[in-house]
C-alpha cells in the first residue's frame, strides 16, 4: 500500500507552528487582544523618571490593579495614570534593573525589562522645576528643565489631564496655560519621541468665577415668527430653522450692577437712585461698553479676549474662549428652551413687564426660570446682542441657517436687542421679538447678559 507522506507532514508542521504561536514568547507575546504589555517607554529610565507601559486590555481604570517592578508592588503614590492601553508610573527611590508587570483582577501580565540608571543620562528629558507650584485654571505656567526639544510636538500633562495649549517650546523651558479641568497633582512632559519626564507638583488654585452660567447644547429651531399682526413692529418675520452646531454657555441671569463694578474697578452705568442696586441688572450701558465689559471679564478671569476694539470699530473672533455677547440667534435659542410659541411659558411666571412689574426694574432671579434655567429672558430689562440691525435681515435666509452672526455692517450702526423690558408691553417680550439701537446709545431699560463658548 502507497502512504500519502506529504499531507501527513504537512499537517504536522501546521500543528507545530500553531503551538509555537499559542505559547509565545514572556518579552514579546503575540497580540490576539488578551492582557499583556507590549512595550515599556522608555525601555531605560532614571529615578523619579514617568514610565509608559504599553499594550492591550489592563481596564479603563486602576481600580485594585497594581504595577509591580522585581516582583515588589509599587505604592500608590508611584501611580500616575491607567487606561485600558496605557499605564504610567514613576519609577521609585532605591529601584533597580528588573522586570516590569501589571496585575489586574488577580492576574498577572506578561514582564518587560527596565533598566535603571541612577542619574538621567545627558540627553533624557528633565524636568528641574515650575515657574510657580500653584495657580489657577487659564492661568500660564513655565516649566524648567532639559532636553524637551526645540519643537512643540509634545504635550504636558496636569495630574493625567492632556492640554496641547502651548504658548513657548523650547530645550529647556515650555510656557503652558493650566486647563479649565485640571485638578491638583504632577505635571509631568511628554516630549515628541512620546518620552515623559519626571514629575513635578502642582496645586490647582479654585477660581472665584464671577458668572453664573447654563450650558446649551449645539440645537435647530424654528427662529423668528410668522404672527405678522401681533408682532409686525418687531421685523421679525419670516420665521426659519437656524441651526447652532457648537454649544455655549450663557449667563443665568441678566448681568448685575454688583458685578460690572467688580469688572470695571467700581464703574457702574446706571445712574438713577431708584433703579440702582447689586442684584439689579446694570441699565445706560451702550453696546461699545458691553463688548468692553465682557473682554474686561476675559482678562480677569484669564480667558481670551474675543473683541478687538478701535473705537467704534469692534471686530469678534467667535473661536476664542472668552467672553462675549449671545449672537441673535443664540440668545433665542436660549430664551426659547425647546419652545415654539410667543413665550417659553406663562409671561406672567417667567418675566416682568408693564402688567406686573409696577413700573420698576426688580433685581434678578425674581421670577421663574425658563426650561433650561435661565431667568429674565423674559422682561425687565432688554439685552444687548452682538448682531447688527437690519429689519429684512430674515429674508431670503439659508434653511437652516448655521450659525448665524447678523449682518456685516449697518448704515445706521444700529444693533440688535431682545427681551422685553418692565416698561413695555408683552409683545414685547416674546421669544422672536428684535428691536435696534444704535452702538453709542444707551436706555434706562436695556442692558445685557453674556456668553462664553463651551467644549
Amino acid at each position: 500500500m502507497k502512504i500519502k507522506v506529504l499531507p501527513v507532514l504537512t499537517a504536522f508542521l501546521l500543528v507545530v507552528l500553531l503551538l509555537l504561536v499559542s505559547c509565545g514568547d514572556k518579552n514579546n507575546p503575540v497580540n490576539n487582544g488578551v492582557f499583556q504589555i507590549n512595550s515599556l517607554l522608555p525601555s531605560t529610565a532614571y529615578t523619579g523618571q514617568a514610565v509608559t507601559i504599553i499594550g492591550n486590555n489592563f481596564g479603563g481604570t486602576r481600580s485594585g490593579s497594581y504595577v509591580s517592578l522585581n516582583g515588589e508592588k509599587l505604592d500608590d503614590s508611584s501611580h500616575y495614570s491607567w487606561s485600558n492601553t496605557q499605564v504610567v508610573f514613576f519609577v521609585p527611590q532605591g529601584a533597580v534593573t528588573g522586570d516590569v508587570t501589571l496585575t489586574v483582577n488577580g492576574e498577572t501580565s506578561n514582564a518587560k525589562t527596565l533598566t535603571i540608571e541612577n542619574q538621567p543620562s545627558s540627553t533624557a528629558p528633565y524636568l528641574d522645576y515650575l515657574s510657580q507650584d500653584i495657580a489657577q485654571p487659564r492661568q500660564t505656567i513655565s516649566i524648567y528643565g532639559r532636553n524637551f526639544g526645540d519643537s512643540p510636538k509634545g504635550y504636558v500633562e496636569f495630574n493625567g489631564l492632556r492640554t496641547d495649549d502651548i504658548s513657548f517650546w523650547a530645550n529647556g523651558r515650555i510656557s503652558v496655560k493650566v486647563p479649565d479641568e485640571a485638578v491638583t497633582g504632577k505635571v509631568v512632559v511628554f516630549i515628541s519621541s512620546g518620552e515623559a519626564t519626571n514629575s513635578a507638583y502642582f496645586k490647582v488654585q479654585s477660581t472665584n468665577q464671577l458668572l453664573d452660567m447654563v450650558r446649551i447644547e449645539p440645537d435647530t429651531f424654528t427662529m423668528g415668527s410668522d404672527n405678522s399682526g401681533l408682532l409686525k413692529e418687531f421685523d421679525c418675520s419670516p420665521a426659519h430653522l437656524v441651526k447652532i452646531t457648537k454649544p455655549f454657555w450663557i449667563g443665568k441671569y441678566e448681568l448685575t450692577q454688583k458685578q460690572i463694578k467688580k469688572i470695571r474697578s467700581g464703574w457702574n452705568p446706571t445712574v438713577n437712585p431708584r433703579d440702582t442696586g447689586d442684584t439689579k441688572p446694570v441699565i445706560n450701558i451702550t453696546w461699545v461698553e458691553a463688548v468692553r465689559t465682557c473682554n474686561e471679564l476675559s482678562k480677569m478671569e484669564n480667558y481670551d479676549t474675543c473683541y478687538t476694539i478701535n473705537g467704534n470699530n469692534v471686530t469678534c473672533d467667535f473661536s476664542k474662549n472668552g467672553y462675549r455677547l449671545p449672537t441673535e440667534a443664540e440668545w433665542e435659542l436660549a430664551c426659547r428652551a425647546g419652545t415654539t410659541g410667543l413665550y417659553a411659558g406663562k409671561l406672567d411666571t417667567l418675566g416682568w413687564y408693564n402688567g406686573n412689574s409696577d413700573n420698576s426694574i426688580h433685581d434678578v432671579g425674581t421670577k421663574s426660570p425658563n426650561a433650561w434655567g435661565l431667568y429674565d429672558m423674559h422682561g425687565n430689562v432688554w439685552e444687548w446682542c452682538w448682531d447688527y440691525y437690519d429689519a429684512m435681515y430674515f429674508n431670503g435666509r439659508p434653511n437652516p441657517d448655521n450659525d448665524p452672526t447678523g449682518p456685516t455692517n449697518s448704515d445706521t450702526g444700529d444693533r440688535v436687542y431682545k427681551g422685553g423690558s418692565y416698561v413695555d408691553g408683552p409683545n414685547s417680550s416674546a421669544s422672536a421679538a428684535r428691536l435696534g439701537l444704535n452702538l453709542t446709545q444707551s436706555n434706562y431699560n436695556l442692558g445685557f447678559r453674556i456668553v462664553r463658548n463651551a467644549k
